[in-house]
This record gives C-alpha cells, structure tokens and sequence, in this order.
C-alpha cells in the first residue's frame, strides 16, 4: 500500500492510497458500512465548501435536489424513520395537538412569555443564529481554521433552504394557529390557493413551524462538524429542542407543527453537512476494477 501522505495530518490536503488488489466483494462491503463512498471510473474533484465562490452558490441548487431525489435511494433504515415521522404527525394532528396544546395553555407564564420574547423567538427567527454563522465563519478566516469557515457557510444554507422548503409547504398548507381560532382546532386547514382572510394573504400558516425547522438546521451542522466536541451536540440540540418547545409554550403553533418542523431541519442540515464532507473516494485503477486508489478528504 502506498501512503501519498500522513492520514494523521489535519491539513485541508488530500490523502492518496494506492490499494494493489480490491476485489469487488470488498467494495460492496465499503459501499454498505459507509454512507460516503462515491466509486467513480476518473477522478473527481471535491470541490471546496470552505469559501464564499461559484462552487458554494452551487451547492445550494445541488443540496437542494438532494433532498428532492435522495428519498428514492433511501435504504431500510431511512424509510423507516420517515414513516415513523410521517404517523406520528398524523397521529398528533388526529388526537394529541389539542390536548397538548390545552397542556401548555394552562402552564403559560410570564417567565415563557419574556424567555421566548427576547432569546428562543429570536433563535429560530435567525436573528442570533445567522450572526452566530458569521462569527463562525470570521474565526476561521482570521486564524485560518476550515471546519469553522464550512461551519458558517454550510450552516446559512442549511438555514436558507430549511426556510424555503418550510414556508412553501406553509403556502400549501394553510393551517390555522391555535390563536386564531375560537376555540382551537387542529383540524382548520384551508388548504393551497387560499390566501387572505382576518390574518391576512399568508396569515394561515401554522404547519409546519418555521421556528423548528430553521433552529434544528442551523444545530445540527453545527453539532455534526464539532461532533467529538461532545458539549457541543447537546448545546446544540438542547437549545434547538426549547426553541421548538416554545412554539407551543407561546400558543403559536401546535405539536404536529412542531414535530415535523424540526425533523424537516434535522434533514435538511444532515443533507447540507453530508454533501459538503464525502470524505472517501474509491477510484477502479483500471477498467477491469483490479486495484484502486483511495482518497481521503479532511
């Protein structure tokens, strides 16, 4: 095995492995443990996530169609998970959101008032999450750091495609907020072509919640770059899972909202970080698939 470099060096530099003999059973065995295997017959270029430029305004037209085709690739596991989201959404719409709802109505305080008002609200409204980003972003220019540049970057899309994605299906869906209603009720949806009314042209729009889908985006790249950082996931998603708490705590939205909104962002950010570190690329030396080169992206 020919080492091009020291696979311990966490310099933003390739690391180059000729393997001599790789038969095909063990590529299949890469391709079913590791998410981010990509066999290609020519090399391929990773192109840089770490810098504003073409190649990162492209992304956010490629990570986009990701998340329109890659449920058609989904495997076992993935549907699985999807459909569990998507019955327990229903199940929520169908008898748990007004109970729930009725729940955090009696509890209401001035204390979640003022919290939500001047720190969760304006968490998953980007207000301090996408300056958050830039300062990310500005470390990692000043001292030269990568992952904390990606960190930025990959974070604000994640945060731009999370809220297109959720304000479309909220444009489709029009539900009505617990508020607007008297009383309550879940079941209010008026359904696409349906703008205007008391709350105005894009008043109904409760599901899904916006709040959750952008904080749970901006949090779970985060979490994932800083990963072995094991303080930094919970931070992250502790303060994403109270943002989407809150929602309910204000009477803004109801659960099923909430649900879906924050798996949306879990998706979207996944998506967004994954597409920006495929770290392992099998390259067939020959036409035959008889050795291969590796190549490692740090």
């Amino acid at each position: 095995m020919l080492v091009n470099a020291d696979a311990q060096d966490k310099k933003d530099t390739l690391t180059s492995q000729k393997i001599d003999s790789l038969t095909p059973q063990q590529v299949d065995t890469l391709i079913k443990k590791m998410d981010t295997v990509i066999i290609t017959k020519e090399p391929q270029n990773i192109t840089p996530t770490s810098s504003f430029g073409r190649a990162y305004a492209s992304s956010y037209w490629t990570d986009t169609k990701s998340l329109a085709t890659n449920p058609f690739h989904w495997k076992t596991g993935q549907v699985i998970t999807a459909a569990a989201i998507v019955a327990a959404t229903a199940g929520l719409i169908a008898w748990g959101d007004k109970p729930i709802q009725q729940f955090y109505y009696r509890n209401s305080s001035v204390f979640i008032s003022k919290t939500s008002y001047y720190f969760f609200s304006p968490l998953g409204s980007g207000l301090y999450d996408i300056p958050t980003l830039g300062i990310f972003y500005a470390c990692g220019v000043i001292w030269k750091n990568k992952k904390a540049k990606e960190t930025g970057l990959k974070g604000l899309e994640a945060f731009v495609i999370s809220a297109v994605l959720t304000q479309a299906i909220k444009q489709v869906s029009h539900r009505h907020r617990p508020y607007q209603d008297t009383p309550p009720n879940p079941h209010n949806w008026d359904g696409p072509f349906s703008w205007g009314g008391e709350y105005g042209m894009f008043g109904y729009n409760s599901f899904p919640s916006g709040h959750s889908s952008t904080a749970f985006s901006i949090a779970t790249v985060i979490a994932l770059e800083y990963w072995d950082t094991k303080w930094v996931p919970i931070v992250c998603f502790g303060l994403a899972g109270l943002t989407a708490a809150y929602r309910l705590a204000m009477n803004d939205h109801w659960a099923s909202d909430v649900l879906f909104g924050s798996a949306l962002g879990f998706a979207v950010g996944s998506m967004v970080f994954f597409n920006a570190n495929k770290k392992l690329q099998i390259i067939p030396v020959s036409s035959t698939g008889i050795g291969a080169t590796l190549i490692y992206h740090f």
